[in-house]
């Protein structure tokens, strides 16, 4: 397995409830892994009913609509904005108090905490056909999330001819994912199941450095989370 990139299962994420209780979590991947405070997380979540999201101080966040009708997210000092299609998305302040009132019935959304000093950079909804190019940055990590769909992604070699040449691959089936770390170069993505595939794409800033209470401040890792 190349050490840019680690792949994520739908099969392997981690089942948890919320705290207050209106829904449950599934924990796709934290850093560090085993640490009581995180760097960031990556997690999909349940939204049965209308409320409040939890505060994170100290974190910016991005959520994005993954299945269901939708719903309405009014944060403190900003507009309101409603996901209705699916890989809509929302950038805000984890500290920011926010409200989510459902459209019609239960959501999944996909939601990633990052611990600041570090930042969300892009959110980016991709449709994958035959073959496509997705660049990478130093210094930043990409968190590739299928929404509909399966696509094969291979690290692109500079030096031979095309992504055929290039090493290995891994084929993402529906809400699976794949996070590759930053570096020279690109990766090649391309269509593996019968209809276009259907992708978000999320860049993100870690903060660098080590995790603990101390220097992340207000961060509720190490307890069941909520959205």
């Amino acid at each position: 397995m190349s050490e840019r990139a680690r792949y994520l299962p739908l099969a392997g994420y981690t089942s948890m409830p919320w705290r207050n209780g209106a829904g449950t979590t599934r924990e796709i991947v934290r850093e560090p892994a085993q640490a009581e405070t995180f760097a960031w997380r990556l997690s999909l979540a349940t939204v049965a009913v209308s409320g409040p999201f939890s505060s994170y101080r100290g974190y910016q966040r991005a959520v994005a609509l993954i299945e269901g009708r939708g719903f309405r997210l009014d944060i403190k000092d900003a507009p309101a904005q409603v996901l209705a299609t699916r890989g809509a998305h929302a950038l805000f302040p984890g500290a920011a108090e926010t409200g989510c009132e459902l459209i019609d019935g239960a959501c999944t959304d996909l939601s990633l905490m990052v611990r600041e000093p570090g930042g969300i950079n892009a959110v980016t909804r991709l449709q994958i056909g035959a073959q496509q190019t997705l660049p990478s940055a130093c210094d930043t990590i990409q968190a590739l999330f299928v929404l509909h769909g399966a696509i094969e992604c291979r690290a692109f070699v500079p030096s031979q001819p095309g992504c055929e040449a290039a090493a290995h691959a891994y084929k993402l089936n529906f809400n699976d994912t794949l996070v590759i770390h930053g570096g020279a170069g690109s990766w090649c993505l391309r269509q593996v199941s019968r209809d276009i595939a259907e992708l978000l794409v999320i860049a993100f800033t870690p903060t660098v450095g080590k995790s603990n209470g101390s220097q992340i401040s207000g961060a509720f890792a190490g307890a069941p989370a909520n959205t």
